[in-house]
């Protein structure tokens, strides 16, 4: 139960940020788009992810239909989520400028399209694929992953970054 309020909470503030964020960069305020974009769809979501997937990592894997007796699984990838966060909040907190920002979104963005491969390998391979699982976790997760990356590349060509 405590699993699903979470991954709740995570749509709806990983939605909201990048509403607003997306608002910002069409206003032609940058910085205000990457900060709410940093904080919000990285910071708070990947901060609660690791929450569902270390504290509450029993009800995560029951939400997930990956229940084990052991979850160095779950412990992995929320650690991996609290990676993401502290690296969020350094650089939105430290005022590391506009790059660093930019990776930290965009490695995010990475880290999640492997989920969302993941999922929809999962879903696939179990002929799972017109399921209430395979819309919650592959389709919603890949929508975000495009999200993240139309608006980083939207980053990118505003502040004239190149990646190589």
């Amino acid at each position: 139960m405590i699993a699903h309020i979470i991954a709740t909470l995570r749509i709806v503030i990983g939605t909201i940020g990048l509403y607003f964020g997306y608002n910002y960069l069409f206003g032609n305020n940058l910085e205000a788009a990457l900060d709410t974009i940093t904080i919000t769809a990285v910071g708070i979501v990947a901060l609660l992810s690791f929450t569902g997937h270390l504290i509450f990592h029993r009800s995560d894997a029951r939400r997930l239909g990956w229940e084990s007796d052991k979850p160095y699984y779950q412990y992995e990838v929320g650690f991996a989520h609290l990676t993401f966060a502290l690296i969020a909040f350094f650089t939105y907190f430290g005022n590391w400028g506009l790059a660093p920002k930019v990776l930290t979104i965009l490695g995010y963005t990475i880290y999640l399209l492997q989920i969302g491969i993941l999922y929809t390998w999962r879903s696939f391979s179990e002929h799972r694929v017109f399921s209430r699982y395979f819309l919650r976790h592959a389709i919603l997760t890949l929508a975000y992953v495009g999200l993240m990356f139309y608006f980083i590349a939207q980053v990118m060509k505003t502040a004239q970054l190149e990646v190589f």
